[in-house]
This record gives structure tokens, C-alpha cells and sequence, in this order.
């Protein structure tokens, strides 16, 4: 049961970012455009695929292993995003999905850094007071 709860917070994490930016794609690379019935529905279930696929970094995988495993299984589950919404694929889209990868992942780190500085502040209050 915690297994299935772990992925389903991963597939949301991730269905949360993939909305994020599909709707900051209509917005400032597309407008004008308005989003479709079959391009919502793909972006979710794949942008949570790319959530779950996230759980790689769990393992005892080197890190860059895990990073490089995530990429490619994130760039294909991209590629059958954009085929499914006949999206054009070129190298501006390959620089674009390069960039935003970059992007989430810096937000991820700073995220992640600010827990970790909270649960060292609390440890550090805990010590004092003993």
C-alpha cells in the first residue's frame, strides 16, 4: 500500500509539473493556441509516467546513471507526447525540452535544498534545547 501511495504522489508531482509546462507553452511559445481535449488528457497520464519514472532516483543507482535513465525515458515518453498531439519535432523543440529539463530540475534542487535546511534548523533547535 505505501508503495502505491509513493507512486501515486510521484505521478502527480509530476502530472503537476507536465501542466505547468504544457500551459507556459500555450501561453508564451503558442498563443493563440488553444489547448485540446486529446492534448490535456496525454499531457497528464505522460507528465505523471514521467512522475513515476522519477522514483529511479530512490534506488542505489550512481546518480549519474539515474540521471542519464531519466532523461532518455523522459525525452521518449516526450517523443510519444508529440506524436500523439502531432507535435513538430526539431531542434528548437529538442533545445526547448533540454531547457525546461534544466529548469525543473533546478527547481526540484532548490525545493529539496530549502527541506533540507529546514529539517537541519529543527535539529539544531532540538539540540540546543537538550
Amino acid at each position: 500500500m505505501i508503495k502505491f501511495r509513493r507512486c501515486l504522489t510521484y505521478f502527480f508531482t509530476g502530472l503537476g509539473y507536465g501542466a505547468a509546462c504544457y500551459l507556459c507553452i500555450l501561453a508564451f511559445a503558442n498563443p493563440g493556441v488553444a489547448p485540446t481535449k486529446t492534448g490535456v488528457i496525454s499531457v497528464f497520464i505522460l507528465s505523471g509516467l514521467i512522475g513515476i519514472l522519477s522514483m529511479i532516483f530512490r534506488t542505489d543507482l550512481p546518480l549519474t546513471i539515474a540521471i542519464a535513465i531519466h532523461l532518455i525515458g523522459t525525452f521518449i515518453l516526450f517523443l510519444i507526447m508529440a506524436l500523439i498531439n502531432n507535435w513538430i519535432v526539431n531542434l528548437e523543440t529538442i533545445i526547448f525540452f533540454i531547457l525546461t529539463y534544466v529548469i525543473i530540475w533546478t527547481i526540484c534542487f532548490l525545493e529539496q535544498k530549502r527541506s533540507l535546511n529546514k529539517i537541519n534548523e529543527r535539529i539544531k533547535s532540538r539540540n540546543k534545547n537538550k
